[in-house]
């Protein structure tokens, strides 16, 4: 094994017994002996490789067993079958006050956490004072935990993975029930801690999340890794799983990207995009394709997406919403559309994405989704940096009033 490898988990299983016989239950758990009872299959034969620096982001629908990898990986969960191997310090953060006793304060908590970890009591007396400023609790940190908000766990576990020096750290979710303030803190940290070339687990529902801190991404449907690979693909993948299964159709379990997902009964084809500059001088983005059906379609919708190289939404349009609505479609018609938008975008690499779905009644079906139909590049464009060129210029004010104001030259 590269000795850049941190984890790595071999054809790991997790399945709970469903018997519900205490004597059946102890017998299995104790001597892993196994009536012949059904088994509920929580894993199922997935292999991990995390390595040093990396920040490794998993998604998955809740129950897809994301949790139960990362016990597992965290040596918190016994695996029912497979190998782990494990390099160095980890520290485990997985539902808000795992792990901590209720009965005892935060600081008792935190030294407790601290020597699980490895940490002599004078190296635990060390850190204990930045601990507590990060966490920030103020009175609350020598008051017992079951007096503490979710937020406030939150804030302690954080705290204390953050100062332990472990190799790997594991997140699961954690960061969602802080308050704003909180979680830019923590991302932050995290940042910084990623250029230090601290190694990342991270759970989460956030594309942007996924997006702006890993650098690879897993997806797990149903105990099953089915993606490993680049944020992008990853996020595109998850989005597939949950916009099939909400039209009620089977979601894939070996493939990568989820191209199987994507149904025929309406797609679209023949799409080019090229850009134009209008008469204000403002470029214009100019999608064209068609819309084809292969059986009738009462209520066609379509929805375009612009997102960034790191995955993150810039803009989106949604004809279920606009007041012109699409006209129905009969078996084999196709139906021209051009999506157009002012191009006021800053240095990057944009890519458009498409779904398209029927309205039943309230409910939109999704019917297909078709990823980065369109690619197209935006070159530097001066001193404003960012998502968009919202023209920001600097000028020097010109003279300064009584009252505080000023006057600026404009130009």
């Amino acid at each position: 094994m590269s000795s850049d490898v941190l984890l790595q988990a071999h054809g790991v299983s997790k399945t709970y017994s469903m018997s519900l016989s205490p004597r059946e239950r102890f017998f299995e758990a104790v001597f892993g002996w196994r009536p012949n009872k059904p088994h509920h299959v929580v894993l199922e034969d997935v292999d991990i490789e995390v390595r040093r620096g990396e920040t490794l982001g998993i998604m998955g629908r809740n129950g897809a067993g994301k949790t139960t990898l990362l016990g597992i990986l965290g040596n918190v969960i016994e695996p029912s079958s497979g190998t782990i191997t494990r390099h160095g310090r980890i520290a485990v953060l997985l539902a808000v006050g795992a792990g901590f006793n209720p009965q005892f304060t935060g600081r008792e908590n935190a030294e407790l956490f601290c020597s699980l970890m490895g940490l002599s009591n004078a190296e635990t007396a060390e850190r204990m004072s930045s601990i507590i400023a990060f966490a920030d609790l103020e009175d609350y940190f020598d008051m017992p935990l079951r007096t503490y908000s979710s937020g406030m766990m939150a804030r302690l576990g954080f705290a204390c993975a953050i100062h332990v020096d472990a190799d790997v750290i594991i997140i699961d979710e954690t960061l969602a029930v802080g308050d704003a303030n909180f979680r830019v803190r923590c991302y932050e940290r995290i940042k910084h801690m990623q250029d230090s070339g601290q190694t990342f687990l991270l759970v989460s529902h956030s594309p942007n999340l996924i997006a702006n801190f890993c650098t690879r991404t897993i997806v797990i449907e149903k105990g099953r890794k089915v993606f490993d690979g680049s944020p992008l693909d990853g996020l595109n993948t998850y989005k597939d799983i949950r916009e099939n299964l909400a039209a009620g159709k089977k979601p894939a379990t070996g493939g990568v990207n989820g191209s199987d997902l994507v149904a025929s009964k309406l797609r679209l084809e023949n799409v080019r995009f090229n850009e134009v500059t209008g008469d204000n001088g403002v470029k214009r983005g100019i999608l064209t394709c068609e819309l084809f059906a292969e059986a009738d379609v009462a209520n066609p919708v379509v929805s375009f997406g612009i997102r960034n190289q790191e995955g993150i939404v810039i803009c989106s349009y949604d004809s279920e919403r606009d007041a012109n609505q699409l006209k129905p479609l009969s078996s084999g018609e196709r139906l021209p559309l051009v999506l157009q938008f002012d191009n006021i975008l800053l240095a990057g690499a944009y890519f458009i994405s498409a779904r398209v779905a029927e309205q039943v009644g309230d409910v939109t079906l999704t019917l297909g989704t078709h990823h980065n139909v369109a690619r197209f590049d935006v070159v530097s464009r001066g001193t404003n940096s960012g998502l968009v060129n919202l023209n920001a210029t600097l000028a020097t004010a010109t003279a300064s009033h009584n009252d505080g104001t000023s006057q600026v030259a404009i130009g």
